[in-house]
């Protein structure tokens, strides 16, 4: 197949996937899908949904490089119910970046224990991000922001 025919094949392929599809209950009760809406008069019920034009696209408000460090090196973010503006100002800069994370928060011996088996670290010291199995305790921006981008987040805005 010649490059040009081929480019324009697969053009419009694309393009057939951006589309809305319809699927209808006709009033013989069987399910019916199409492309077009079906005429009122011939349904009981009718759906329409919007197809996106590929999968990487429907992963929600994340971009596909978020959600892939997302995957690869998950965020928790352990604090503390008295830990006062340090984790404010943490989860302020983890919203901000826009990245998705767990928080855990310290209040008890079991929570404690948990602590310093996920971050392998016996003394506590609160706000403590863990980026996969990297931890940074303490909360300052520059040295979380390069943690966070080691780890393929994206850089802050």
């Amino acid at each position: 197949m010649k490059p040009l025919p081929a480019l324009l094949l697969c053009l419009v392929a694309a393009a057939s996937f951006a589309q809305d599809a319809y699927r209808w209950i006709g009033k013989d009760g069987k399910v019916h899908y199409s492309d077009t809406p079906p005429a009122p008069a011939e349904t009981q019920k009718i759906e329409q949904k919007k197809l996106n034009a590929s999968v990487i696209d429907s992963g929600g408000s994340y971009s596909y490089e978020t959600r892939q460090a997302a995957k690869d090196f998950p965020v928790t973010l352990y604090t503390a119910p008295d830990c006062g503006p340090n984790c404010r100002n943490a989860r302020d800069f983890l919203k901000q970046r826009g990245i998705p994370y767990a928080e855990k928060t310290v209040a008890t011996p079991a929570d404690a224990l948990a602590y310093n088996k996920a971050t392998g670290v016996n003394s506590i010291s609160l706000p403590t991000l863990l980026v996969g199995s990297k931890v940074q305790k303490g909360f300052e921006e520059a040295a979380w922001g390069s943690l966070l981008e080691a780890a393929g987040y994206a850089a802050g805005k």
